[in-house]
Order: structure tokens, then C-alpha cells, then sequence
């Protein structure tokens, strides 16, 4: 039986995957309430095992982080008339109770804060629905809804115990949502561990032997690679992880973020970067780096992170093969798990090594230096190439 994190402190990695979500979702609101077109109509948010609001020691918890990144944008839902849906979902009754107490306490004193200027019996301009299902019948029972109205911007938090709820076919219609993100907690290290039973496969097609080809501390990307083959071919579609080892036990458990978009792939990227500044992809040293630790060799190659080692030399590669369009820099960076940022300091290093030639692609005129364009809209349109 999994464990109730909620009888005691949120440990270290309850607390890196919180961060990770308010990081992202940060990010992820005013793409769309700060948009003054507003040709969605609505946007909907879903937390679909919420629990009960914080931990024992009030850590707060999924659903407190959405309200308070919410809570940021009251004034602004409600002079611009935004139609906003939070939706919390808490199948076990005890905990959904106490889900509904906590979130009634929570708004009470929203409506004492600064940020909002609602006063009296109204509580929030979103619309707050709080659900007590399971989840699999309550998402196949949205889905259909989902589908017809799949122009709405949606987010989904699936913060599930265990590995059964996001099967293949969850999975499936997931990535059939034309523009919803997702980000889903699954534990690696008991996907590993228990790989080959009957009751595992049932879930997760992974055999033992993919598991035996990694690192111990690279299981969670044994998981993601099994979910981007479960992706079809002719589809376009983006996937990228966040490793997290639990202090106590040792365990890997770990977030796989999902997006059709090439931005929200960048701006999950940035949040998984904030928290770890040397590989953007887990809260331990995931590739044994020693520059990590401090304990620096006499081989200078050796102080250099191992993940940008290989990004450095994979862009050289993807570069020199024929010239590149900027937007294809930037979708290659991205699709490498690295942000514009990173790619930017190797283009100008190449530059300055007279090894990186830019022009416009309609003509042969050199563009300004360090004028790369890496956008999800970029302004120009330019060739690349390493020689």
C-alpha cells in the first residue's frame, strides 16, 4: 500500500515535485490570461489527486499551488471576464473532506488579501469544482467533452500513488488533447523493481532487461523513453522527465511533463532548470558529474557536465550536416532537453572560433552577431551552420 504523505512532513521530493508544478505553472497562466485576444473563451485546470491541501506541518500542497498562482490573477479574470475552471479531484472520502475544510479556510483568507478585490459572499472569480471520484471514471466521463472542445487550454496534474492510473490508454487520449500540458508522478524505482510481474504488466509494458542496460539512477528515463514509444509515429508530440530521488529511501520516482507545443515544452524545460542548474533534469547528481560536487580531476574534461558535453557536440553534428534554420536550432535544443539559453552560449563560442557561419536565408548577407533568433516565434529567418 503507498504511503500517505499526508500523516507527515512532505519529505524532500514531495517538496522538489511542488516546486516543480508551481515553477511550471508559473509559467503556463499568463500565456493565456495575460493574452488580450482571448480567442479561447476559458481555461481549465485539473488536479486530479489533490488530497487534502497541505501535510501535517502545513506544507502546502497541489491544490494550494494552483490557488495561489490563481490568486495572483483575480483582478485580472475578473475585468477581463475570463471564464477559469479549477477542478480538484479526491477519490478517498476521509481526505476529500478535508480537502473541502482547508480550501473553504484558504479562500476565506483570500478575500481578506491584497490580491483580491472581491469582497463579501463572492470568493473567487474562477470557477472552483471539487469532485469526489475515481479517476479513471471521472477523466473517461470528461473525455468525451474534452475532445469536442479540445481548442481550450488545459492543464492536468496527475500526481497518482504508484503506476497503474496512467496506462497505455490514458496515455493515449491524454496526447490526443489538442492543447492540454500534463504532468504525471510515477514511481521509477518500483517500475524497475518489479518490472516482470503479471500485475506490473498489466500497466506498463517494461521488460527488466531495459532497466538492466541503465544506471540504477537512470530508471525514470527507461520510464520515458517507454512512454515516447507509446507516441505513434506520424504524431508530433513532445515528452521530457524530472528525476527525483526520495532522501530516505533511496528510491527514483520521478515527472514526465507532455505537450503538443513546442513553447510548452520550453517553458517546462526553464522550471526543470531552475531547479537543477546542471543537467535541468533531477534533484541528485544524475550522471555522477564530479564539477557537482566539488571534487574537481586533474583531466580537464572531466570538469565539465557530462549532459552538456554531449549537447555540445550533438548540435556540432546536427549542425555541420547541412545549414539549419533557426527554428530548427531551437526545436532540436528543446527536443534535447535543453532551453535557448544553453544553445545561444554554444553558437557564440562556435562564432567566436570562426567556426559558425549565419546568413539570411534569402540572400548571403551576414546577420548581426549573436542575432540567433531562437524563438517559438522568431522575427527572421536564418541559415546556420558549423564549418
Amino acid at each position: 500500500m503507498a504511503k500517505d504523505i499526508h500523516k507527515s512532513g512532505f519529505d524532500e521530493g514531495t517538496l522538489a515535485k511542488l516546486a516543480i508544478l508551481r515553477e511550471y505553472i508559473k509559467r503556463w497562466l499568463p500565456v493565456f490570461l495575460e493574452n488580450h485576444k482571448n480567442i479561447w473563451g476559458k481555461i481549465q485546470i485539473y488536479d486530479f489527486f489533490a488530497g487534502e491541501g497541505s501535510d501535517i506541518d502545513g506544507n502546502k500542497g497541489s491544490p494550494v499551488v494552483f490557488l495561489e498562482e490563481l490568486r495572483v490573477y483575480c483582478k485580472t479574470i475578473q475585468k477581463r471576464k475570463l471564464h477559469v475552471d479549477l477542478i480538484l479531484n479526491e477519490y478517498r472520502p476521509y481526505k476529500h473532506d478535508k480537502l473541502k475544510t482547508f480550501i473553504d479556510r484558504f479562500l476565506s483568507d483570500c478575500r481578506k488579501s491584497e490580491y483580491c478585490s472581491l469582497q463579501g459572499s463572492v470568493i473567487c472569480p474562477f470557477n472552483l469544482i471539487l469532485e469526489n471520484k475515481d479517476f479513471k471514471l471521472l477523466f473517461n466521463k470528461l473525455y468525451p467533452e474534452m475532445i469536442r472542445t479540445s481548442q481550450i487550454p488545459r492543464f492536468m496534474f496527475l500526481d497518482q500513488n504508484g503506476i497503474k492510473f496512467i496506462d497505455n490508454d490514458i496515455f493515449s487520449k491524454l496526447i490526443s488533447l489538442e492543447r492540454t500540458d500534463f504532468l504525471f508522478f510515477i514511481s521509477s524505482s518500483f517500475a524497475q523493481r518489479f518490472a516482470e510481474l503479471p500485475e506490473f504488466q498489466e500497466y506498463l509494458s517494461v521488460s527488466r532487461q531495459e532497466f538492466k542496460s541503465s544506471k540504477p539512477y537512470h530508471c525514470h528515463r527507461v520510464i520515458l523513453n517507454y512512454y515516447k514509444n507509446l507516441i505513434p509515429s506520424d504524431k508530433v508530440y513532445y515528452l521530457a522527465p524530472f528525476s527525483i530521488k526520495k532522501p530516505t529511501s533511496g528510491n527514483i520516482y520521478g515527472l514526465i511533463f507532455g505537450s503538443n507545443s513546442l513553447r510548452g515544452l520550453e517553458k517546462f524545460l526553464h522550471s526543470a532548470w531552475t531547479m537543477d542548474q546542471f543537467t535541468g533534469e533531477a534533484n541528485y547528481n544524475i550522471d555522477d558529474d564530479q564539477i557537482r560536487t566539488g571534487q574537481f580531476s586533474v583531466f580537464p574534461e572531466s570538469n565539465v557536465v557530462k549532459k552538456l558535453g554531449v549537447f555540445q557536440n550533438s548540435l556540432i553534428e546536427f549542425l555541420s550536416d547541412h545549414p539549419k534554420t533557426n527554428i530548427e536550432v531551437y526545436q532540436f535544443t528543446l527536443e534535447s532537453g535543453f532551453t535557448t539559453s544553453h544553445a545561444r552560449k554554444f553558437l557564440l563560442d562556435f562564432q567566436n572560433s570562426q567556426h559558425l557561419r549565419v546568413h539570411r536565408k534569402e540572400s548571403e548577407e551576414k546577420v548581426r552577431r549573436s542575432s540567433f533568433y531562437l524563438t517559438y516565434n522568431p522575427k527572421k529567418v536564418i541559415l546556420i551552420r558549423y564549418e
